[in-house]
C-alpha cells in the first residue's frame, strides 16, 4: 500500500513539474512576443510606415519565423545526436568519426540560419522608401551606440 502511494506521489510530482515548466516556457514566449511587439510598434511609428508596408513586414516576419523554427529544431536535433554519440560507450576517436557528418550538417544549418536572417533584413529594408531608409539607418546607429556604451559599462562594472 505504501509503495503504491509513493509511486502515485512521484508520478503526480512529475506531471506537476512538467506542467510548471511548460507554463514557464509559454510565459517566456508571451513576454518575448509582447516585447517584440513593442519594439515593432515603436519602429513602425518612428518610420511612419503605411498599412501596406506593415502588412508586407508582418508577412515577411511570419515567413522568417517559420523558416527559423524549422532550422532551429533541426539544429537542436543534430546537437542531441552528437551528444548521444559522445555519451555512448565508444572511444573518442570513433565518436569523432561518427559525429563528423553531423558536425558538418550543424555548420551548414548555422550558415542557413545566418542567411535567413540576412534575407529577412534585406526584405525589411526593401519595403522602405528612401526617407524611411535614412531614418532606419539613424535608428540602427543609435542602437549600436547605446549597445556599445552598455557593453563598456558591463566591462567596467561586472555585476
Amino acid at each position: 500500500m505504501k509503495k503504491n502511494l509513493l509511486c502515485l506521489l512521484i508520478i503526480s510530482m512529475f506531471f506537476l513539474i512538467n506542467s510548471v515548466s511548460a507554463n514557464t516556457e509559454e510565459n517566456h514566449a508571451l513576454k518575448h512576443n509582447s516585447k517584440q511587439q513593442e519594439i515593432d510598434n515603436m519602429l513602425y511609428k518612428r518610420l511612419n510606415l503605411s498599412e501596406k508596408q506593415k502588412e508586407n513586414l508582418a508577412n515577411n516576419r511570419k515567413q522568417y519565423k517559420e523558416e527559423m523554427q524549422k532550422t532551429i529544431k533541426r539544429m537542436e536535433y543534430v546537437k542531441n545526436e552528437i551528444k548521444k554519440i559522445y555519451q555512448s560507450n565508444i572511444s573518442k576517436t570513433e565518436a569523432n568519426i561518427k559525429s563528423a557528418p553531423l558536425k558538418i550538417e550543424l555548420v551548414m544549418l548555422k550558415q542557413k540560419a545566418q542567411n535567413i536572417r540576412k534575407k529577412s533584413k534585406r526584405n525589411f529594408e526593401k519595403n522602405l522608401n528612401s526617407v524611411q531608409k535614412a531614418e532606419f539607418e539613424k535608428i540602427k546607429h543609435e542602437f549600436h551606440c547605446k549597445k556599445n556604451i552598455n557593453s563598456k559599462r558591463r566591462r567596467i562594472n561586472p555585476s
